[in-house]
């Protein structure tokens, strides 16, 4: 992932993720709090209609008692009878179970109910006949007034039964957008992260001459000696070595030829470049992924890095090894006709600094002299390594 334009497109996405995320969640919020509030709402009148149906049961009793002057409560029943019609309409429209509705219709039919009832006991009581009201009005009005309780009970069950299981679905929801916005989210920063496999490999390339440090002139300041000498390298090892490299006839041979001088030299990987022009390009590389020496940019003569210095004055360079990376050494690839390359190594434990080793890499990039004159120029606008490797 080291393409600004596909850094940008993975940044627009997660940023576009998170907020139609963000969006979806408050929203489902919103929704959850607006059915709750509702819900509220539809209990607080369905008690007010249940009080309703109580005092309106309690004022047709009023009519069969004695003592009791009939017509103020006669109107006080039609004002608590119009009263529940009112709460029983409004609720309805708040209603979200069909469970609910269903029940509201036959509060509704109960409402109703109770209204002929409580005509036909005053037509009794206007004709005297208190003993039939009295009869209609504690059976038939009674049972009509419990009935509707009973139901609207029901559709408070109901209703609270639906907000519940919407709110819980709107939950799962809020939670399963959270989760696909952290998978995203997740997966976008691992693209965008740098691995630590290129961060190491991008610390190997840069001792091969791509950062611009100051190399070490390995023929002018002789090698540190190491506090434990180094095995010397296996003269008979490099024999076997050079002969590959004299029997080279193509890319695939000579990387396995540089398989080998990378077990002799005990490199970490090896870059061969190739001067054309006022450039060198890496013609083949080991020990590297493909993808990250496909990275690797033409290096200017004129560069301050250890492989342009080699190439320019045809002398050993090596750049010391830190906490942080290995040492690595160029050694140019000299010709009939002058330098026409660098040999590059990337060397562990400080071997850079051993002579031996500097000997061997040295007999390696004068084998290599003779072979890579022979190969075709390279483009200087595609680094070879990029198609050969």
């Amino acid at each position: 992932m080291q393409k600004p334009v596909i850094r940008y497109v993975v940044a627009a996405v997660l940023v576009a993720a998170a907020a139609i995320g963000g969006f979806f969640v408050f929203d489902a919020h919103r929704r959850a709090t607006d059915a709750e509030k509702t819900a509220r709402e539809v209990s607080s009148r369905i008690e007010e209609m249940i009080a309703t149906a109580g005092d309106v049961a309690a004022a047709q009793r009023a009519y069969v008692a004695q003592g009791q002057p009939q017509q103020p409560w006669f109107e006080r029943s039609a004002m608590l009878l119009q009263q529940f019609g009112q709460l029983q309409s409004g609720s309805r429209s708040l209603l979200k179970s069909g469970d609910a509705l269903a029940a509201m219709d036959a509060v509704n039919e109960q409402l109703k109910t109770l209204v002929v009832i409580d005509g036909r006991s005053r037509e009794y009581i206007e004709q005297g006949d208190s003993l039939l009201a009295a009869d209609l009005i504690f059976s038939e009005g009674r049972d009509s007034v419990v009935a509707a309780v009973k139901t609207l009970r029901a559709v408070d069950a109901s209703e609270e039964q639906a907000v519940a299981a919407l709110q819980s679905d709107l939950e799962r929801q809020q939670w399963g957008t959270l989760a696909g916005i952290g998978v995203i989210w997740f997966a976008g920063l691992v693209l965008l992260t740098p691995s630590a496999r290129s961060s190491r490999a991008d610390e190997s390339f840069a001792k091969l001459g791509l950062s611009e440090r100051t190399p070490t002139d390995s023929v002018s300041q002789p090698a540190e000696t190491p506090a434990t000498p180094a095995p010397h390298p296996d003269l008979g090892v490099v024999a076997d070595v050079c002969a590959a490299l004299a029997r080279t006839v193509d890319a695939n041979s000579l990387r396995d030829a540089l398989a080998r001088a990378a077990s002799v030299l005990e490199a970490r990987g090896i870059v061969i470049w190739i001067g054309a022009g006022e450039e060198l390009f890496p013609a083949l590389a080991y020990g590297y992924d493909d993808r990250i020496v496909a990275r690797l940019r033409p290096i200017a003569r004129n560069s301050a890095n250890a492989t342009a210095d080699a190439w320019r004055s045809a002398q050993m360079r090596t750049v010391p090894a830190d906490a942080g990376s290995n040492g690595a050494i160029a050694v140019p690839v000299s010709g009939v006709s002058g330098c026409v390359g660098v040999f590059a190594a990337e060397l562990r434990e400080g071997r850079e600094q051993d002579p031996a080793i500097q000997a061997v890499a040295s007999v390696i990039a004068a084998q290599l002299a003779a072979i890579v004159p022979a190969w075709p120029a390279p483009s200087s606008s595609q680094p070879i390594a990029a198609s050969g490797s």
